[in-house]
């Protein structure tokens, strides 16, 4: 009974342990859950920071419901968080695919938006036609919107198909008829710019006038689409619609301006003074081009090249006909002052380039968090590779980098000016760091080896020259490369300003194992990892005596040479022979008279001595009873032991042979390393020991 009763305990004990984490399970999605309906409410109030908030805390109770992503990624598109943020979290939302409230079909609208705008326009057609196609105002809008930026014949005619059919499902939609004029006004203003001919399709004349007579539906919701209209009516139609939004004076704009002049509504001059009136302190290239080309007196002309010369503000480029904006100029005094290049649109900047008065100083790429530094542009001074904290020095005309071109604009040559366009040359790639090593003339990367600490490589024609170790305003090492491999560091390690320190590298032999520490002193990027530190020796005073030398071996072995009174002759030497798996370690240390003589020598076997020479003679060893003690020749009692543990001194000297006397008796003692060993002496002995 009382084992059933047992048994049945550890059951409810594991079933009630199952139940608990079940419960706390379901009580994090139930409140997660909670969150979700609070982040929806702030949501439709518009208020995204704490739609963002009980996002974020909802996910931290329960990170596999997708509608929190979806709502947070909605909140944070409205709060004016980069694409790039926002696509990652809508993301997770489909990676999770658990739904507990929305169907997929809004999420899959938001990521296929996000997708069109940042250039991956197959994809937006895929999450929008896979799996369950969908049909919406939504969905078509992206779909145009897709077709138009794909650029090919036949996606621009599927635009326009679908602008014809959409009209009438979605007559009250504005986004259509805006999407239609922008992108068929920038085909007509291309054409214009370049001075090719262009003639409307009739699809699209069509579709144009069905939105041109519905204009009063429009025109107090979006004064651009009423403008951009114009363009298509025929030439008395044009003229009454302008001269209808002139008369409302509901705003004025460099749009305006320009429809106006084209359509002889306004003079040159009075399009100029509204023109230049009215666009603050930004405009877009394609916009102000249009412009200055349909100017045609010279006063006028100089009107603008006046305006354009002291022109401070910012300049827009739609650089991939896609209706945005990619590259943004901006301008001190008609000179650019720095310029922002976002490739794909995604709110991150892909380049940024700093100016002084028009000539480029500095430029960065954020795909490698890099930053150029130009001597006389495309001369580049110096390459900072942020993210590994490596700087690449160079000669002038070592490297030659320019990722954009300054280019006069053609258009406005024409107004006896130079105004400067930057045009991206997205064919100008970074070199990797071991590329640039070849064109350096030095190399400056973190170091391990102490805290703040770089190395600075001189370089010559893709080799290493020289190196300097510096750590702040320090230089703290040095060595020369010049002489080929093994090469000698000079080490202060002390900061003394001396270098006491010779460090001999050389090439490890293929049996022994990569050093880390060379590659933390030397970095991995200066290819050091089939080096080793083969040799130190420290010579504190400058007098070429090295009180200390260490040379490594292969398979662990290594000779240390002590000379503690820098008079040229060794104290003592420490052997440490190679040892391979499986074998015994053997060591051996050797004490040496004031003539260099060797006056003792111990032999240790895996940390046991089996040998000691004194005086040219062998003598026996025993282990004593206490831990690092041992008698030599004859073992004495374990009390004796004891009173002679009690009597030796710490700074008994290593190697030198001291005699004292317990109970009278008289025992030498000689320390190595942090062992004693001990030796009962006759007292025939104990004058000629002494004497020692």
């Amino acid at each position: 009974m009382k084992k059933f009763l047992a048994i049945s305990f550890v059951f409810l004990s594991f079933a009630f342990c199952v139940f608990s984490q079940n419960s706390a399970g379901t009580a994090n999605k139930n409140t997660a859950l909670r969150c979700l309906k609070f982040a929806e409410s702030c949501l439709a109030g518009k208020d995204w920071e704490n739609a963002i908030k009980q996002a974020d805390l909802g996910i931290s109770y329960d990170d596999s419901i997708s509608d929190l992503f979806y709502v947070k990624a909605g909140a944070e598109i409205n709060a004016g968080k980069t694409r790039a943020e926002v696509l990652k979290i809508i993301q997770a939302a489909f990676d999770k695919n658990n739904w507990v409230g929305y169907s997929k079909a809004g999420a899959r609208i938001l990521l296929a938006d996000l997708l069109s705008d940042t250039g991956k326009y197959a994809q937006s057609l895929n999450v929008l036609d896979s799996e369950s196609f969908i049909y919406s105002a939504d969905a078509e809008f992206i779909r145009i919107k897709n077709y138009y930026r794909m650029k090919t014949s036949d996606s621009i005619a599927n635009a326009r198909l679908k602008l014809n059919s959409v009209r009438r499902i979605y007559p009250d939609d504005e986004r259509f008829p805006y999407i239609f004029f922008l992108f068929e006004s920038m085909f007509v203003n291309k054409s214009y710019l370049e001075d090719v001919d262009y003639e409307i399709p009739e699809i699209v004349k069509d579709i144009a006038s069905s939105y041109i007579i519905k204009l009063p539906d429009y025109s107090n919701k979006n004064y651009v689409v009423e403008l951009l209209a114009t363009s298509f009516a025929e030439k008395s139609e044009r003229e009454r619609l302008l001269r209808a939004i002139d008369a409302k004076k509901t705003s004025e704009s460099p749009l305006l301006a320009y429809l106006g002049l084209q359509s002889g509504i306004y003079s040159e001059k009075q399009a100029f003074e509204m023109f230049f009136d009215s666009l603050g302190n930004s405009i877009s290239l394609e916009m102000l081009e249009s412009f200055v080309k349909a100017i045609k007196d010279d006063g006028v002309k100089q009107n603008i090249a006046e305006k354009l010369a002291n022109f401070n503000g910012s300049i827009f480029i739609d650089t991939n006909d896609d209706l945005q904006n990619e590259l943004t100029v901006e301008y001190e005094l008609g000179r650019p002052s720095y310029i922002k290049y976002d490739k794909d649109n995604d709110g991150v900047t892909d380049l940024y380039s700093s100016f002084d008065f028009g000539v480029p100083l500095f430029a960065y790429f954020n795909a490698k968090n890099t930053e150029i530094f130009y001597d006389t542009y495309p001369k580049v001074s110096r390459v900072v590779f942020n993210n590994d904290n490596f700087t690449f020095n160079f000669f002038e005309d070592s490297l030659l980098l320019s990722p954009f071109e300054l280019v006069k604009d053609e258009i406005f040559s024409k107004l006896n000016l130079e105004f400067y366009i930057p045009l991206i040359d997205e064919s100008e790639k970074l070199p990797t760091p071991r590329e640039l090593v070849l064109l350096s003339s030095s190399v400056e990367l973190p170091t391990k080896e102490r805290e703040n600490a770089k190395v600075v490589y001189t370089t010559y024609e893709g080799k290493l020259v020289f190196a300097n170790f510096i750590q702040g305003e320090h230089k703290y090492a040095t060595c020369d490369f010049t002489t080929g491999v093994p090469f000698i560091r000079y080490v202060d390690y002390d900061n003394d300003g001396y270098y006491e320190t010779s460090e001999i590298y050389d090439y490890a032999p293929s049996s022994m194992p990569a050093d880390t520490m060379v590659t933390d002193i030397f970095t991995s990027a200066a290819n050091s990892s089939n080096l080793y530190l083969r040799k130190v020796q420290i010579d504190r005073n400058g007098n070429t005596n090295y009180e200390f030398t260490e040379e490594y071996l292969e398979d662990g072995g290594k000779v240390t040479i002590w000379d503690s009174d820098d008079n040229g002759i060794w104290d003592c030497q420490y052997i440490k022979y190679p040892k391979k798996d499986g074998e015994e370690q053997i060591e051996e240390t050797i004490y040496f008279d004031s003539n260099g003589l060797k006056k003792l020598s111990l032999t240790v076997i895996d940390k046991i001595p089996v040998k000691m020479i004194y005086d040219n003679q062998e003598v026996m060893i025993y282990a004593g009873e206490s831990e690092n003690i041992y008698w030599i020749e004859e073992r004495g009692s374990g009390d004796l032991e004891i009173k002679v543990i009690k009597k030796i001194s710490d700074k008994l000297e290593q190697g030198t042979l001291s005699v004292i006397q317990v109970e009278g008796q008289r025992i030498s003692v000689i320390k190595v390393d942090n062992c004693y060993y001990l030796r009962i002496l006759p007292q025939s002995e104990v004058t000629e020991e002494v004497s020692k």
